[in-house]
């Protein structure tokens, strides 16, 4: 809050706004993350015992898991996304705002309605699956519309001028890229349809979802955000370089891409097939997985790519916090020559 609105009259103007019907940008930013801590209450079900069913467990459960992927960081990721299209001078905030709208209908009933494809198997009717499968695509939609507004807006920019947020929005856009394909298409296109879903829980498949997913739409919008901050405090600086930070992004891209093609879909999917022809229990025994020994030896580059980010990626947080913390990152820099010289 104190960064939305940093004085105490800012406070007040906000709350009447918001209760009198005038929702900015601000209250809903602030309203998912009031969300995200909310909602782990449900994980707590019952508050003060054991359940002893477990169906009635699993489905608080999933409300937990599964909504906090579907509702409360799509919803924060939607809003952040928003504000940095607006922030730049790429989207209008009444353009903005008018997607978050639509967004946060799509996200409270098709997040809700989506989490379905999880409760039938927590012992919830069968209704659950189609309503499940269907909300659960079409609720990254808008977010790909603000997007390729976005995109529109970028390019007249450039037409025009140096763009200076060129590294974190390209995290932004790689972000909003994953959500679709993460989420959208290897969960709720590849996952959902019944005769699938019965059958691959819990196999590298859900891997394949769950990597693209939380990494490429919540981690690449994490770092986009950093690195908007890290721009804004080297305001003006020319000095400032973005091109370890683009490194890292397609680093980090290829690392998931690698991790895809090369892992996840050639064991995923003969771990499917496993299933359908002897059973679960084999398809996640190591008499199959010695079966896929050569395809669990090709998540090695994948990894290595990965890593090269993160390190590119590290390494230039810290040569760019050096304005805010020039005691701390010299002592990092004298504690890392003094190894070196002792190896």
């Amino acid at each position: 809050m104190r960064a939305l609105w940093p004085t105490v009259p800012g406070w007040i103007d906000a709350a009447r706004d918001f209760w009198t019907g005038r929702i900015r940008l601000e209250h809903l930013i602030w309203a998912s993350t009031v969300n995200i801590a909310l909602l782990y209450v449900c994980g707590m079900v019952p508050l003060t015992g054991i359940e002893k069913s477990f169906t009635l467990a699993d489905f608080w459960r999933w409300w937990v898991v599964h909504l906090w992927v579907e509702q409360s960081f799509e919803f924060f990721a939607a809003t952040m996304t928003a504000w940095t299209l607006m922030a730049t001078g790429l989207v209008s905030r009444k353009l903005a705002e008018r997607g978050m709208y639509f967004e946060v209908i799509l996200v409270f009933l098709g997040g809700v309605i989506g989490t379905g494809h999880h409760l039938y198997w927590a012992g919830e009717p069968s209704i659950w699956i189609p309503f499940g499968t269907m909300f659960s695509f079409i609720e990254v939609l808008p977010l790909v519309l603000l997007i390729m507004e976005g995109i529109h807006h970028y390019r007249l920019i450039n037409a025009h001028g140096d763009f200076q947020y060129r590294v974190g929005y390209m995290y932004i856009i790689g972000a909003a890229f994953w959500n679709f394909v993460g989420a959208g298409v290897y969960g709720g296109g590849i996952l959902n349809a019944p005769l699938v879903n019965y059958y691959e829980h819990g196999t590298f498949l859900t891997l394949n979802h769950a990597h693209a997913s939380l990494f490429g739409a919540f981690g690449e919008l994490a770092i986009g955000l950093i690195y908007f901050c890290l721009r804004y405090i080297h305001a003006g600086e020319k000095t400032f370089s973005e091109r370890p930070g683009i490194l890292a992004f397609w680093l980090y891209n290829a690392g998931l891409i690698l991790w895809t093609v090369l892992n996840f879909f050639p064991v995923g999917w003969s771990q499917l097939l496993a299933v359908y022809e002897h059973g679960y229990a084999y398809a996640r025994s190591a008499a199959f997985y010695d079966t896929t020994l050569f395809w669990q030896w090709m998540r090695l580059p994948g990894d290595v790519v990965f890593a090269g980010g993160a390190l590119v990626m590290s390494g230039d947080f810290i040569i760019k916090l050096y304005p805010l913390y020039p005691l701390w990152t010299q002592r990092l820099f004298r504690s890392v020559s003094l190894d070196t010289k002792k190896d």
